[in-house]
């Protein structure tokens, strides 16, 4: 019988690689006998502060060797593990923990006094950082402790909070199952394995850097690297240094790393599979990435936290069949494009892309209605506008949120920011609609030019009027800078800020 649960799957690797590095920090290295003595030790102080199988346990701390510890020390004593977004307000945390009904907090001691304020003392474990609250001291007095729990494969392994982007946040519900055959797929089809050094470089609290990076690596026994915090420099340094195999960033972080003058000052021949995922990727940041690590192969991924996780993907040598698409579904994915009236779209025609797979959530966390709504007759409904070719190659038009009305005609947000993007002197961009009076929604462009570039609202137009039917031409064009951009943990541009902000035109 396959084992499912990724506590095991560490006991699995102490067993049998216990000197081999499992996770490194800086200059921090546990090694998988290390991180699993540290993950008992954990599991038992959670223990001794009342936490039984089937709690939830949320974890508020930075990423790194002590969040990744956290985390195996929750499931190894079978808990559910509700990660949390160290960088909303101390309200909005303090709501997440509250609506998770969590029975413990794991919070570093740097984010105690003002992120954590609003959780209630009698359900905070203070541990982190160094001195008396350290990691290690907390857990000396439960080191050669070992602790094995009779956990179900149904059960849930985390509660990811998602939402934030588009709306209120909603608990998704991932059993240890689901978690696994997610793993399952990525192994199968994008070429991850043992031999593996592969970076973290987004935040722990998110699937991305949780459930499609660290987990699968950890089944496999191959060694993660983690950021804490993301710098460009820190990026490269760590690819560099740990010689760093593959990683994971998206679009927007992967046009920082190619614009650093530092990418071509190190040697990053080491790295030789680059994953995006996250927005629109044009063909000149992809030619860009080439030329920087030549003989790098490029996964282009699509999905989302609900499907658990991914969905589909472009390979590297399938490329030119559809190089405007997101590739293919995943080996254990079902996908379709449905149409309003709840009828399959025909090859062509844009629709929702709706998906079964055995990755898909249980659920959003007590909410019936919400899930209810999302999956329907066992398939998952993404809010995504989609359409597929003759050879199953998925191309993504927009989110069914982010669509514009405009003039009686729809225009797809995602599919204007991919044509804009492919201007000489663009660097990012986003697509959406602001009201009108005169036509129901006007098509605004926010752009970051590069570095020294120079460019007119006037210019971007006529580039946007020769790929581009003339309804879908931004009839304003806002300049920003980089800096000025609200994006989120997970390098994606938060369009509800930037709806909010122009509501009433440029400022």
């Amino acid at each position: 019988m396959i084992d499912m649960l990724v506590a095991n799957h560490l006991r699995h690797h102490a067993r049998h690689r216990p000197t081999k590095p499992a996770v490194v920090e800086g200059d921090r290295h546990l090694t998988y006998g290390e991180l699993d003595v540290l993950a008992d030790a954990f599991a038992a102080l959670l223990r001794s502060r009342g936490v039984s199988q089937h709690d939830r346990v949320a974890i508020l701390a930075p990423s790194g060797i002590d969040w990744i510890t956290y985390y195996m020390g929750i499931q190894r004593c079978g808990a559910t593990a509700v990660p949390l977004n160290w960088k909303l307000t101390p309200a909005e945390i303090a709501e997440n923990a509250r609506a998770m009904d969590v029975a413990l907090a794991i919070v570093d001691p740097a984010t105690d006094t003002t992120l954590a304020a609003g959780i209630p003392a009698n359900i905070k474990l203070i541990v982190g950082g160094h001195g008396e609250r350290s990691l290690a001291r907390c857990v000396a007095p439960h080191r050669g402790a070992r602790i094995d729990v009779d956990v179900d494969e149904n059960e849930t392994q985390a509660i990811l909070l998602t939402g934030g982007t588009t709306g209120a946040q909603k608990g998704v519900m991932l059993s240890h199952r689901k978690i696994f055959w997610n793993t399952l797929q990525l192994v199968v089809d994008t070429e991850m394995n043992e031999d593996d050094v592969t970076i973290l470089a987004t935040p722990l609290h998110h699937a991305g850097a949780l459930i499609i990076w660290f987990v699968p690596h950890l089944y496999l026994g191959a060694t993660s690297v983690v950021l804490p915090e993301y710098s460009t420099e820190g990026l490269i340094e760590a690819i560099a240094t740990n010689r760093v195999t593959n990683g994971w960033t998206p679009p927007s972080m992967t046009r920082d790393l190619l614009q650093d003058p530092l990418a071509r000052e190190r040697d990053l021949s080491c790295f030789k599979r680059w994953y995006v995922a996250g927005g629109p990727f044009p063909r000149r940041d992809r030619e860009e990435m080439k030329a920087l690590i030549p003989g790098v192969k490029i996964f282009y991924q699509y999905g989302l936290t609900e499907a658990g996780v991914m969905v589909s993907v472009l390979r590297d040598k399938e490329y030119e069949n559809a190089p405007d698409s997101i590739g293919r579904p995943f080996s254990h994915c079902d996908v379709k494009i449905m149409r309003q009236a709840g009828d399959e779209a025909p090859r062509g025609e844009v629709g929702e892309i709706v998906l079964r797979s055995p990755s898909v959530m249980q659920g959003y966390f007590r909410n019936a209605d919400a899930t209810a709504e999302t999956i329907r007759d066992g398939w998952l409904h993404t809010g995504d506008l989609g359409s597929m070719d003759e050879a199953g190659y998925i191309r993504f038009h927009d989110r069914l949120k982010d669509m514009v009305k405009t003039g009686g005609s729809n225009v797809y947000s995602q599919q204007v920011e991919q044509v804009l993007q492919r201007h000489p002197c663009i660097r990012e961009v986003a697509v959406f609609g602001v009201p009108s009076e005169k036509w129901g929604e006007e098509v605004t462009a926010v752009v970051v030019l590069r570095d020294g570039a120079q460019a007119t609202a006037t210019d971007i137009q006529d580039f946007g009027r020769e790929h581009l039917a003339r309804y879908m031409v931004p009839r304003q064009i806002i300049f920003l800078k980089y800096a000025e951009l609200p994006v989120n943990y997970s390098g994606k541009i938060v369009k509800k800020e930037l709806r909010k902000r122009y509501a009433g035109g440029a400022r």
